[in-house]
């Protein structure tokens, strides 16, 4: 049965039902290319002895279809901010792309005393408050140029790769496209797209930002021209971004149509920054090969704010993807895995589909428990298999392991049950988890399947590999996926594995079956 007839029939869960099925096709991840020349445009550089000494003198404004801007390593960072409003084509797509020198090292560019392109004067917008909320959001922003673009103009077929982005971040300031110095905003990230479709950031290194990435999505009457459309994020590197105190501010926050995250590593966020990893109001999400290690929650699955109406009318907004994850993370911050919605009283608008959860690793820290799922309300279920769930060990007075708690609550509004439903295939756990924390707090929903878990008591993978242990029962014991369901997953196999190198980078390899069956879990025992 598909997930959409699996909804209950009450309130939004009603209309959710009545969607046509939504069957997430299949994704050719995303390949990295060295930064060349397409052939089918200009062939714009920037560097020492290049066309260009520096960022800001490349010609933003009039790129086109096939042009690549080509940014080369130097020993000094680049202090230039650019907007790309470019209309690139499947065939012949934009692209601004880092050469790295011969150690490997990307291309930095600063966002601390950056200078914006004065051409670019009025791009961002004709009067100081536009300007401080649009120029003043980051390095990079993907929208429109106010100064040729119609209102229903949007950038499309555009790819950001290669290049380390820091410090767009207010703690820092820089050169306006009038000559003024401003601070940057709070609410602002190293990449801001405003809008855009067919956008993809891979291999990037991002730090020292409030987010790293930021897509906006706003619902028009008329089309969705405002809307992001078909991101990929993959490849990345980001760690050291947030912004201390505020909790709305993420590794990466995504509203778009359709998003694909893969073989990205989200770093811990800097320190006294409460905000999440991944922050998602998407639809047709994708979540895969990603290594994990923090956030208020590791990947939190909400509502869509200001375009609900074209994201709830998308069947794909009620199916989301995660497999093949490495998740490390501290329990005491909040639940692992958050599916439905955060906005109280906004019940209607949750996300009341299906979370299909398998093959992912999950390292719990934090003393006394920690919480693997929190789904909002019972009109949201959660589907998992082949998951390895294990705590850190020692971390109470007695010397105990965390305690593991399968289910969180959320404070609705009154009389909405939380708890949702969470449907358990066959996983590895630790002994002596619980459904819903030490102390037994009513819990709405329902969990089932727990007599598929496969307990253990000895710690089930390598913590530096994230391979499972030679005899800990998660090797080999991976199932086919669940007949009821396995249409919706038919075509995202977890062939693929994201490995910890020796020098600690991470690259993504090929997953294959050593035994009898797949392992539990995001990798396979060699």
């Amino acid at each position: 049965m598909l997930a959409v007839a699996l909804l209950a029939a009450s309130g939004s869960g009603a209309r959710a039902a009545a969607l046509p099925p939504w069957i997430p096709p299949a994704i050719e991840p995303v390949r990295l290319t060295p930064c060349v020349a397409s052939g089918k445009g200009r062939d714009i550089t920037v560097g020492p002895g290049k066309t260009h000494a520096e960022v800001t003198q490349v010609p933003w404004e009039t790129l086109g279809p096939g042009d690549t801007v080509r940014i080369f390593w130097r020993a000094a960072p680049y202090r230039g901010k650019f907007l790309i409003s470019a209309r690139g084509t499947a065939a012949a797509p934009v692209r601004v792309c880092g050469v790295r020198n011969t150690d490997g090292r990307r291309p930095v560019i600063s966002g601390e005393n950056a200078v914006s392109r004065p051409e670019l004067a009025g791009a961002y917008g004709g009067d100081d408050y536009t300007v401080t909320w649009t120029e003043g959001r980051g390095i990079v922003y993907v929208g429109l140029n106010r100064n040729t673009d119609v209102w229903t103009d949007h950038p499309s077929h555009l790819r950001i790769d290669g290049l380390a982005f820091q410090k767009a971040h207010p703690n820092y300031t820089f050169t306006d496209t009038t000559g003024k110095t401003r601070a940057y905003v709070d609410f602002g990230a190293a990449i801001w797209i405003h809008r855009g479709w067919n956008i993809t950031i891979a291999d990037n290194e991002i730090t020292d930002s409030s987010h790293a990435i930021f897509s906006r999505s706003i619902a028009d009457t008329a089309a969705d021209f405002e809307v992001t459309r078909d991101l990929r994020i993959a490849y990345n590197d980001m760690s050291g971004n947030g912004i201390v105190g505020d909790e709305h501010v993420h590794t990466t926050y995504v509203q778009s149509r359709r998003v694909t995250y893969e073989f990205n590593r989200y770093g811990p966020l800097r320190s006294g920054a409460p905000g999440n990893s991944i922050k998602d109001r998407s639809t047709g999400t994708v979540i895969r090969y990603n290594r994990i290690e923090d956030g208020a929650h590791a990947v939190d699955l909400v509502e869509p704010e200001d375009w609900n109406t074209v994201a709830e009318a998308d069947p794909a907004f009620r199916v989301t993807l995660v497999y093949g994850n490495q998740i490390l993370k501290d329990g005491r911050t909040g639940s692992a895995i958050h599916y439905g919605g955060d906005h109280m009283g906004a019940e209607a608008h949750f996300r009341k589909g299906t979370l299909y959860f398998y093959a992912n690793t999950l390292h719990l820290s934090g003393r006394d428990y920690a919480a693997l799922f929190q789904a909002s309300t019972v009109d949201e279920r959660i589907v998992a298999w082949n998951n390895i769930f294990f705590p850190e060990a020692g971390t109470d007075p007695y010397g105990n392991p965390t305690a593991l708690q399968i289910r969180a609550n959320q404070d609705n509004a009154d009389g909405i049950a939380d708890g949702g439903r969470v449907d358990l295939g066959r996983n590895w756990i630790w002994r002596g988890w619980t459904d819903n924390g030490p102390w037994g707090k009513p819990i709405g929903g329902r969990l089932t399947g727990t007599g598929n878990l496969v307990v253990g008591s000895a710690y089930p993978v390598d913590l530096t590999a994230m391979v499972p242990v030679l005899g800990s029962g998660a090797v080999d014991r991976a199932v086919a996926r669940p007949t009821d369901y396995s249409a919706v997953v038919a075509a995202h196999p977890v062939d693929r594995e994201l490995v910890r190198l020796a020098d600690g980078r991470f690259q993504p390899a090929a997953r294959p079956v050593v035994g009898a069956a797949p392992d539990f879990g995001a990798r396979e025992r060699r």
